[in-house]
């Protein structure tokens, strides 16, 4: 899958989040690749300058930030977790249809009444207590439900991400992939509104999607899709026309005839019966 990310984009989003946050959110590939993050890469807080001032505590840094990707991946879910140097992190994963597709990670934190002893760990990795504890203390601090509110409005944002093109399919793969879901619940009432739902695209990029690759609207497209598959079960089954009906979509069982006889120029019984 073709995925494409307009990082201007996605930056302008993160930099609204972050005026709420006041720490730092960065997004990943589904490869776990960094993608960008705001503020712009290469801003670190006080806290996390320090811990990577070793090149050793930056490899657990970097390999941190990709085994959270890792469990997100196989989980699908938000979590929280402390990185190994004792501050939280929190990652959500970008999802389309079923797939993790990227990655929003926000991290840099500290959690309200949550005790860490950034002491030991200063005399372990011989870094002054001092100036450690003090970036420490410096750090932005959250509570549980600000935590839970902060992947409420991130979820939220990943609808914007789609509507607003920050990330999207590679056009000619968005529509094989339209078609395919299409193709996958002719048995069900599709609109436009709903595939734009199942796509989080606007209606407007539905719609050219179909001129440009289908020649036609998206209602007229379902429709000839329903019938091809009407005709194909009256052809190759034994199903009653009102069971045909309802396997592509028709709860009408009159309309459903009406729609065929204006496609074809006969019934669905005429048609079984000059096949």
């Amino acid at each position: 899958m073709d995925i494409r990310y307009n990082k201007e984009k996605l930056s302008k989003i993160l930099e609204d989040v972050y005026m709420l946050l006041q720490t730092p959110i960065s997004i990943f590939d589904k490869d776990f690749r960094f993608l960008t993050s705001y503020p712009p890469e290469g801003y670190l807080t006080d806290f996390c300058h320090i811990i990577r001032e070793s090149p050793e505590r930056a490899e657990k840094c970097r390999h941190s930030d990709e085994e959270s990707c890792r469990l997100c991946q196989s989980s699908g879910r938000t979590f929280s977790y402390l990185c190994h140097a004792g501050i939280r992190e929190t990652i959500t994963p970008i999802h389309f249809e079923r797939l993790v597709i990227g990655y929003i990670l926000f991290g840099e934190y500290r959690v309200h009444n949550e005790c860490y002893d950034v002491t030991e760990y200063a005399r372990q990795n011989g870094i002054e207590k001092k100036r450690l504890v003090s970036a420490y203390e410096n750090l932005t601090v959250l509570t549980e439900e600000q935590v839970e509110a902060t992947c409420n409005i991130l979820k939220s944002c990943i609808l914007q991400f789609w509507l607003s093109e920050a990330i999207f399919l590679k056009e000619n793969e968005l529509a094989a992939s339209i078609k395919q879901y299409i193709d996958e619940n002719l048995s069900e009432p599709l609109t436009a509104e709903q595939i734009c739902k199942s796509f989080m695209i606007s209606r407007g990029r539905l719609y050219q999607i179909f001129r440009e690759n289908f020649n036609t609207s998206v209602k007229h497209y379902i429709l000839e899709k329903k019938m091809e598959r009407a005709k194909h079960l009256l052809l190759t089954t034994d199903h009653t026309v009102a069971e045909i009906a309802l396997l592509v979509g028709f709860s009408d069982y009159n309309n459903f005839i009406q729609r065929f006889k204006k496609m074809t120029g006969m019934t669905p019984l005429k048609y079984r019966m000059m096949a």
